[in-house]
Formats: C-alpha cells, structure tokens, sequence
C-alpha cells in the first residue's frame, strides 16, 4: 500500500473515531434534560399533592368585633355578621350567654318582645304571661315570682341582650359555649342533621382540598355533623363549634337524627258557640243608641251581636264606654250573645301604636277591657284595631296574647276582625292569632274604598273567595268568621275627579229608583251593575243585595267556616234575612 492510500485509509478512520464520539455527547444531553423534567414534575406533584401542614387561627376565621362578643352556630349555619352590620348577636358574659333581643326573634322564637322604653320583656306561653324586667334576675309567671339567678335581660351598646338559660325555659333549644374565641353552638328541637365518626385522626380544614389551611386536628372517633358533600370532601361541624372541610374517606357511614324536644307541647284552648255563628256588627255611637236595640235584632237570626261599644280614649290604655245593661239583658233573653267591640278609630288623637307598644299601657287597656266585660256581663269581645302601622306590629300581637289568656280565665269569647290578607297586612300575623283567639273574622270587603283611585265593588265574589282561601293557610276553617256587607258603593266619575258615597241595601234601590237606572247581573263581580250619566258626571254601582249575599254564603258553606257576621246591622233589607236563614237552618 503506497504512502497516499495509507493517507486516505488513515484519514478515513479518524473521520470514523470522530463521529463515534459525538453520539453519547447528544444522549447525555438528553438525559440530563429528561432528568430535570423528572426532578421538576416530581417537585410540583409534591407542592401540589402533599398536604400542608399550615394552620388557621379560628379567630380568624370566627371574625368578633367585641371582647365579649360571641358567634353564633345555629342548627349547623354559621349566622356571620354582615360587613354593612355591626350588629353583635350574642355576647358571653361572667353570668352566661346572652341573646340579642331581634336575633333572637328572627331566628329562634318571635314571641319575646321587649319595651325599650319601660325596660320590660314579655312572653306568653299558652297559659301565663311571663315578665321580667332590664338587668333584674326576678321574674313573673302569672301571678308567681321566680328567679333566674343571673340577670335576665341586659343591655350592652344600646342593644338588648337575653339570657339564654332564661330562653331555654320557653323555647325548645339547647346551646353550648365554646372559648378562644367565643362561639355558641344552638340547636332547636326539630333540627334534622347527619352524624359521622372519623375513623382515624384527620386534618379538618377551611376548605375542601389539602392545600387548604388546618382549622383543627380532630382525633378518630369525633363526632361530626355532616352539613354539605362535595363529592371527595364533606363540610362539617365538630360538638366543639368548629365548621371545617374533611375528606369524606376518613368518615363512617353517616346517619340520620333528630334533635327532640325537651319542653311540653302547647295545647291551646278555645271557647267556642255551639252553633254555626250569625253575627251582625252593631254601630252604637252614644248611650241613647242602645235602646234600639229590640228594632235591630227583630226579623233576624242572629245568635252573637257586636256592639261598638269600646273605643281608645288616651294614649295611657283607658277606653270610652258606651256599654249598657239593658242592651246585654234583652240580648239574652232573645238567646243572643253579645261581643263588645273594641276599636282604636274613634279617636283622632289616640296613637294606637304607643298604647301597644308600652307595657303599662297595653296592661291598662287588657284590664280596662275585661272590667268592662266582666262588668256588663258580655259573652265576648271584639278587637277590632284598623290601620296599624308596621311598629305596631310586636304590641299588637302581644295584646291579643294577653288578652286571650285574660278571657280564658274569665270564660270570655276573644275574636278578633282582619282585612283580607295581603302583604301589607302580614305583620297582623293571623295564624299567632289563631293559636290564642277564639275567632277570627274577616273583613270581605272595602275591595274600592273612599278614597280609592279606581271604581269598583265593594265586595265582589273573586275578592271574597281569594280572601277566604289565603286566609284558610294561617287559619282553621273551624275558627273563621266570614264578615259580608250590608252596604255598596255609588261612584261618580266626573272631570273633577272620583268620588263615592255609601249606601245600605234599600238606600241603594232608592237611589237607582230616583235615577231611573236600570242594573243587570254581572257574572264576574257576582253582584248586579247599575250605570248611568247625569250631565258630565257617569255614576256606578255595583249593587250589594240578597243575591249577591247568597253567592258569598256560598263561599261560607263551602269552606265549612264558623259562621257569617254582617256590617252593618240596620243596611240590610228583610228578604236578606229570609235568604240568611236559609244557610242556617
């Protein structure tokens, strides 16, 4: 092999050694870069899959704005106060804990009511009037003196606390305080929850997920109050207050329980008359008016009349009486009961809503009232309060209260008149009325009333139905009264505007005689219609008469209620009482 041969054969092979060397450099390259990828997915499933050891204060998690203020867990919900409210609604003091007076009527039993402006709290149960009075531990039930042995109202930054042991006496609920920071754990009988154990030791935390601070170490064996599932993890509430996140592994199948109730059931009792009712609202407006009474009642078939009789006189719970001897004796003679009115119109100057709101005023005009019935020898008596205003609405309710277990003792009939049940009259709270009144009538009527922006019925049979039957969802059938008029509207619309002028039954056939009008029967109101126009003014009537009383007897019979009252005695024409009877035979 000559010398260039030897050359390139040479050449050739460390062209070869060359390329040989370049091959691992590539593979290590690669490998290191793998390696990397390997360190840095495993460092990020640790980061994200180990769970973090980290704790959360519950003080950072229960949020208290005031030393000895303390949150409230109840029935498993956290009631957190909103960023727009300072409100505080329990506090833990040296004598105990203690409930804010409109939490405690919001969430646990709208039954107490406390007077600001007297220092007195009340509750009625459904045999007594219970009393106590602003930082005292002295209590009354009835006539009986008890002692709670810590204050059972307090009041702290201008709000009204009550003492939760004292809350316990009259409403069925436990409660558990638990420090650092302050939380009270409430429970009410009834409350339906899920119960767990933890099977082994486990980390509850804030939320769902292992990266989610600790809020508590809990021991196997704890129990649990499961709230919600979220598929791998459940929201729970441990006995010691704490609401927290736990893996839904680490608990034992859950089971259901119900919390029982520790306190009697109520039983309220009701006098009732024996017979489907016939009531006829009597307007008496002086002493004289009472000696017609023989000229009222004569060709009906009432067995109960209700004179308008008692009226608020002052702010202070005195009333003006028109009662009369006389009247109650006639009346039972004729086998007629009567139920004295009571009503808070007559007087301008009164403010109805200050004489039920203040508790020595409410309890003047209870006992104002029961002299009077008890006095005159009345069967029972009417409440018939209009027009109250929404603050009013804790005073009057706890009047009836009060003064349903006052008639009780004196074997009085208490009934109690209501408009038709709307929103604006929810706060009237007619099924709280039923549990303590005997009765509860209602007012099928002033549908168009004077002042009223539109024309219309008084009474018609779609207002009448839908009136009985929302309030047939707050109260027995057994108990309602169902109130009809004697009376109808004339309308007159003229450019000046709407008015109108009440007229009874045969008042009204005078009129639309007079004017020639002639009526024709109006399926949808129930009721005839009259129209006509004299000049630029167009008169309507929906006319209110025997036939049309009968369609709302209808409703009456239908629904099997109590009975019928009629406003007012004196507006009706004697056929309707020949149709009246027909109902009641």
């Amino acid at each position: 092999m000559d010398k260039r041969d030897r050359r390139k054969a040479g050449g050739g092979s460390r062209k070869h050694e060359r390329k040989n060397q370049q091959i691992p450099n590539h593979i290590y390259l690669l490998a290191i870069a793998f390696l990397l990828l390997v360190v840095v997915g495993m460092i990020f499933v640790i980061r994200r899959y180990t769970p973090t050891k980290e704790h959360m204060s519950l003080s950072d998690y229960f949020t208290l704005t005031e030393e000895n203020q303390a949150a409230v867990i109840l029935n498993g919900e956290y009631k957190e106060v909103s960023d727009s409210d300072d409100a505080i609604y329990a506090i833990a003091t040296d004598q105990g804990v203690y409930l804010e007076i409109s939490f405690l009527k919001s969430n646990l039993d709208d039954g107490y009511v406390y007077d600001t402006t007297e220092g007195v709290l009340r509750y009625v149960t459904d045999q007594d009037v219970v009393s106590a009075s602003l930082n005292s531990d002295a209590y009354t039930v009835g006539k009986s003196r008890e002692s709670l042995g810590k204050d059972v109202v307090v009041s702290q930054n201008g709000a009204y606390f009550v003492s939760a042991d004292f809350v316990k006496l009259y409403t069925d609920m436990s409660f558990e305080l638990f420090d650092s920071p302050n939380r009270v754990v409430i429970e009410t009988a009834g409350y339906e929850k899920k119960v767990a154990s933890l099977k082994r030791d486990a980390a509850l935390r804030r939320f769902g997920g292992v990266k989610s601070k600790i809020l508590k170490d809990a021991k196997k064996g704890d129990q649990l109050t499961i709230l919600e599932n979220y598929g791998k993890w459940s929201h729970v509430l441990t006995e010691d207050g704490v609401l927290a996140c736990v893996q839904n592994r680490r608990l034992s199948k859950s089971e259901k329980q119900t919390v029982e109730a520790t306190l009697p059931e109520r039983t309220y009792n009701h006098i009732t008359v024996k017979d489907p009712i016939v009531m006829g609202w009597h307007q008496v407006t002086s002493q004289s008016a009472n000696s017609g009474v023989s000229q009222v009642v004569a060709g009906t078939d009432l067995n109960v009349i209700s004179p308008t009789w008692f009226s608020l006189s002052d702010n202070l719970g005195n009333i003006k009486s028109l009662a009369s001897s006389d009247y109650v004796t006639y009346c039972h003679q004729n086998n007629i009961q009567v139920w004295g009115l009571v009503s808070n119109l007559e007087n301008k100057n009164v403010d109805t809503t200050t004489v039920l709101n203040t508790t020595s005023y409410r309890d003047s005009l209870v006992n104002n009232l029961i002299t009077q019935a008890i006095s005159y020898d009345l069967d029972g008596i009417n409440v018939d309060m209009e027009a109250l205003s929404v603050s009013a609405k804790d005073g009057y309710i706890e009047f009836i209260k009060e003064l349903s277990i006052k008639c009780e003792k004196n074997d009085i009939i208490l009934s109690v008149d209501n408009y038709v049940p709307s929103a604006s009259t929810a706060f009237y709270n007619r099924s709280v009325q039923a549990d303590y009144a005997d009765y509860i009538a209602v007012m099928a009527y002033d549908e168009h009333y004077v002042g009223g922006d539109e024309a219309g019925s008084v009474a018609s049979i779609g207002f009448v139905e839908k009136g009985v039957a929302d309030t047939l969802e707050e109260v027995p059938a057994d108990q309602i009264i169902l109130g009809m008029p004697f009376y109808a509207r004339v309308w007159a619309q003229s450019d000046s505007g709407l008015t109108s002028s009440a007229y009874g039954m045969e008042d009204m056939q005078s009129f639309l005689n007079r004017n020639q009008a002639t009526s024709t029967w109006s399926e949808e109101a129930g009721q005839y219609y009259a129209e006509f126009t004299e000049g630029d003014t167009t008169y309507m009537a929906w006319i209110e008469d025997a036939t049309s009383l009968s369609k709302k007897l209808d409703v009456m019979k239908e629904n099997k209620l109590a009975g019928a009252s009629f406003w007012k005695l004196g507006f009706e024409t004697k056929d309707t009482w020949q149709t009246i009877k027909t109902y009641f035979k």
